[in-house]
């Protein structure tokens, strides 16, 4: 029997949109991606800033670490115009400004670039605002616990992998009680849909990162997956209608 996955839109619609704007998310949204994933920092005064890399140099106008700026530093920023245009302008948002920009209906797959700090604040947040239900951090098992402390109904999904060890990846992940997992496509799928059923079998869902090429996400579809990250949003839609 075959068990048609979900689609989680890497970064928001990063083919026709700046990654990880409001514009990116919104344009997920109206595709139809059940979950969108996006990533978030701490600026230097301790502010949560949606910003994939440690620098601000690829993704906007300005340079230097996220950590070395202040959040107001980093909202004077223009996010947009390096991808077109017609989106100069563009902010980095907040983690907020994200999770108010995605309805509830749609997971938020939040991935922190950073500790223990990042993990509660952001827990703080995603509680605040009501999705616990429909959101969830990807982290290392040190940030889960630390965030655990302050919200212990956080979903999480286990980032700390054992490398070249999926088998132990998979084991640390249903042993913490994480309610997600994130298999990467460097492993392989060999042995997929035995894992999938494994972790579904102890309440774990299965994010799969990433899936570009329409073969793959195929494959990810007939083994189960739960949710197949890709950068090609309309590819994906567009298959997962076939199933």
């Amino acid at each position: 029997m075959t068990t048609s996955a979900q689609i989680c839109a890497h970064r928001g619609d990063v083919e026709v949109t700046p990654e990880n704007t409001i514009a990116a998310f919104q344009s997920a949204v109206k595709k139809g991606a059940q979950q969108i994933e996006f990533d978030v920092a701490l600026t230097k005064d301790g502010k949560l800033v949606v910003m994939h890399d440690y620098t601000v140099d690829r993704t906007t106008n300005g340079k230097g670490k996220v950590s070395d700026l202040t959040f107001d530093e980093i909202r004077a920023l223009d996010a947009g115009s390096w991808f077109d245009p017609k989106f100069k302008g563009a902010q980095v948002p907040t983690l907020r400004e994200a999770l108010a920009s995605i309805p509830k209906s749609i997971y938020c797959n939040v991935h922190l670039k950073g500790g223990e700090e990042l993990a509660q604040k952001s827990a703080k947040v995603i509680a605040e605002m009501g999705r616990l239900d429909t959101a969830f951090m990807a982290c290392s098992l040190e940030s889960i616990a630390a965030a655990r402390k302050v919200v212990p109904k956080i979903k999480t999904c286990n980032m700390t992998r054992q490398a070249g060890d999926r088998p132990a990846y998979i084991r640390d992940t249903i042993a913490k009680k994480c309610e997600f997992i994130q298999l990467h496509q460097r492993d392989g799928y060999d042995n997929i849909k035995a894992e999938v059923k494994q972790l579904h079998d102890a309440g774990v869902k299965v994010n799969w990162f990433g899936a570009n090429d329409p073969d793959l996400v195929k494959i990810l579809h007939e083994a189960g997956v739960d949710y197949i990250l890709t950068d090609k949003l309309n590819m994906g839609m567009e298959i997962t209608k076939k199933f």
